[in-house]
């Protein structure tokens, strides 16, 4: 590991501020070249890292997905990494905790360079060279890492000061009201077919990895590191996205029943062909285990107004499907959401999990328990029915496809971060989020009659780590704690 500087060097670091700050903003051409191999102070990387960050600023480029931690701005948290109780971590667990901070950091950083008009101009690869030494620094630094941990922060998705000026315990039994109605309608229409003539079928493009294969992998990884979280490799990464990548089921073959590919197109975002579905790996605490979570995000054109009134429908919409895996690889439990937090769904196998109901309280809970087939060991991809325009979820089975259906469009499975930096239609990148983690121009008539309930812009999509999933109480669909929170073995 590289030396850090001494106070004696002074000197010699800030000169080595200056050179770094002109290497990586100076209009380097073409190739970068190969930085010179050297320490730096924490001072020369911060400032290093904050000038980039102010030129990002400045080209009015910023990225919601992830918090940045106030004066180490290679960092970054989600709410799994602030779950943890940080002041009680080891050395050797902070460096791990560190790991998937500056992996976050690096992220958001990769990403937002390639959106800057002048990219070509900036390489990470110094930038990363110092944030490194930092987080090496960082784990054993006592004193720093207690400043780290009092700047650690992931806020909610939630502003209190619309609740209380909007009156939101008066509010809050009307809330209730209009939930449960349309709980109810959800749970009525559960369980219906989309195997209409017109229903179109949209499969994983690739194969079913073999159940060898997987089991290997299931064999051999996750491995875990201090911290407990699962760490898989990019080869079994892929194998378990395609193992349990479903097969969806719409009910026409309308343009925005077409899960598709965002774009930037005359000055608004729209979504068309080639099918694809954004994919993310995720953690979730069950008793004391942090369990792997596989992500599936799918984007469609519109939800369709049926008259000008509708306070629902609006520019794009979508559907994430959420795999719950134990800590043998076996599925526990699937979930889905729209991208805007809207109707999230839970189907738990009902021989696995059950709801905890003194955990609810008045809290409305969609749970809509699923019988696991006989060979349910082995099982991997289900079949998820959508409503034709509100793109609902009608049914979850583990039958083969309708007969009825024979046309079928395959999908893609890509990184979720390239929703992060789409091309547009200049030549350059743009993030299909703004600022803030919503996606303009989607906002829904809904949000003035729910402005109380503190969540910003009800029915707009928004970007992972942003959407809050209930308008009674306070609930986050990336929740690190919410199987602890809501449910228990269905054997006890």
């Amino acid at each position: 590991m590289l030396k850090l500087c001494r106070p004696h060097q002074a000197f010699n670091c800030n000169r080595l501020t200056l050179i770094l700050i002109a290497w990586v903003l100076g209009g380097c051409a073409g190739q970068p070249a190969t930085p010179p191999v050297m320490s730096l102070t924490s001072e020369a990387c911060t400032t290093a890292w904050q000038d980039v960050e102010r030129q990002l600023q400045q080209a009015g480029i910023q990225d919601a997905q992830g918090n940045q931690i106030p004066g180490y701005p290679y960092l970054r948290v989600n709410r799994t990494l602030a779950d943890f109780d940080l002041a009680a971590l080891t050395p050797a667990e902070r460096h791990d905790w560190l790991y998937h901070a500056l992996y976050n950091g690096e992220r958001a950083l990769r990403v937002r360079l390639t959106r800057l008009k002048k990219r070509h101009m900036l390489d990470p690869g110094w930038l990363m060279h110092c944030a490194k030494q930092q987080v090496a620094a960082l784990g054993t630094d006592s004193r720093q890492w207690a400043d780290l941990v009092s700047n650690v922060e992931v806020p909610d998705a939630y502003l209190d000061w619309r609740r209380t000026i909007g009156a939101y315990p008066l509010m809050r039994p009307i809330l209730a009201y209009q939930v449960r109605g349309l709980q109810a309608s959800q749970v009525k229409q559960f369980g219906t077919q989309t195997d209409n003539a017109v229903a179109r079928q949209f499969a994983p493009e690739l194969p079913i990895p073999d159940p060898a294969q997987v089991a290997s992998i299931l064999r051999h990884e996750p491995s875990r590191d201090l911290l407990g979280l699962p760490v898989f490799s990019q080869e079994g990464t892929e194998t378990l996205l395609a193992y349990h990548a479903p097969h969806l089921i719409m009910a026409s073959d309308k343009s925005y029943d077409r899960p598709g590919t965002p774009r930037w197109q005359d000055s608004q975002w729209v979504v068309g062909p080639p099918a694809l579905a954004y994919t993310l790996i995720t953690e979730v605490r069950w008793q004391n285990r942090w369990l792997p979570q596989l992500v599936y995000v799918f984007w469609f054109d519109e939800r369709p107004k049926p008259h000008a009134l509708d306070i629902y429908g609006g520019r794009l919409d979508g559907l994430i499907w959420r795999v719950t895996l134990d800590e043998n690889g076996q599925v526990l439990m699937y979930d889905s959401v729209h991208p805007c937090g809207c109707y999230h769904q839970w189907y738990p196998l009902a021989d696995r999990l059950r709801l905890n109901p003194g955990a609810v309280g008045d809290e409305i809970m969609t749970v809509l328990p699923l019988e696991a087939p006989a060979n349910h060991r082995t099982m991997s991809r289900p079949v998820v029915h959508l409503a034709s325009g509100t793109h609902y979820v009608t049914n979850v089975s583990f039958a083969a496809p309708p007969e009825s259906i024979t046309e079928s469009t395959p999908y893609q499975l890509v990184h979720y971060d390239r929703l992060r930096a789409l091309p547009d239609n200049t030549g350059m990148h743009r993030s299909l989020f703004l600022p803030n983690g919503l996606v303009a121009g989607t906002e829904r008539l809904e949000r003035f009659l729910l402005w109380s309930t503190g969540v910003l812009s009800p029915g707009a999509m928004r970007q992972w780590g942003h959407h809050a999933t209930a308008f009674i109480g306070k609930r986050h669909f990336d929740d690190p704690d919410l199987l602890n929170r809501y449910f228990q073995p269905a054997l006890e």
